[in-house]
């Protein structure tokens, strides 16, 4: 019986779009060939959902590949323009299912980053009265655990926090 359901967030809970990241960069100068894998922009973003690198020093080493005016809000609106929605539908799913007899643990399991959690919790799991400990027991972000999926470390180390069984746990992915 499943007693645990850990989450992924991009892509099964947010909505995302990087299209709308790319657009946003290359107006703001930066060449599309630094966002793509093998771009510097590609392996900075990297280290920063791992928690290597901070969020000031993100957008400024971001910045500095842009055009001369661009501001760090100017980085973090278009960073963040990838996070779409979280659909009311998935939340109410979310605190059903916290509420359903059996079920031990609700978890999100991501990699992400400073600025999209944040954006996250403002605008939907701290929105609206909300706090994110109504939709999840434990949260496991990349950034805090400097691990990342499909890294097996990073679900052996929520199982591990969970005490969870890996018999009565789901993880639900968008891959």
């Amino acid at each position: 019986m499943l007693k645990n359901y850990i989450f992924d967030l991009g892509g099964v809970l947010l909505d995302l779009c990087i299209q709308n990241v790319n657009k946003q960069f290359m107006k703001l100068g930066l060449p599309s060939t630094e966002l793509v894998e093998g771009g510097s922009i590609y392996k900075l973003a990297e280290d920063y959902q791992l928690g290597r690198v901070s969020t000031q020093d993100f957008c400024k080493l971001v910045a500095e590949k842009c055009l001369p005016e661009t501001t760090l809000n100017d980085i973090e609106q278009a960073w963040n323009s990838i996070c779409v929605n979280i659909a009311e539908r998935k939340l109410k799913a979310l605190r059903r299912l916290r509420k359903t007899e059996g079920v031990a643990s609700i978890s999100l399991l991501s990699n992400t980053n400073e600025l999209h959690w944040e954006y996250c919790c403002k605008n939907w799991f701290n929105a609206n009265g909300n706090k994110p400990e109504d939709f999840f027991d434990r949260i496991f972000l990349s950034q805090e655990l400097h691990l990342q999926k499909p890294d097996p470390e990073i679900f052996k180390t929520a199982i591990r926090e969970l005490g969870a069984s890996p018999a009565e746990t789901i993880f639900l992915d968008d891959s």
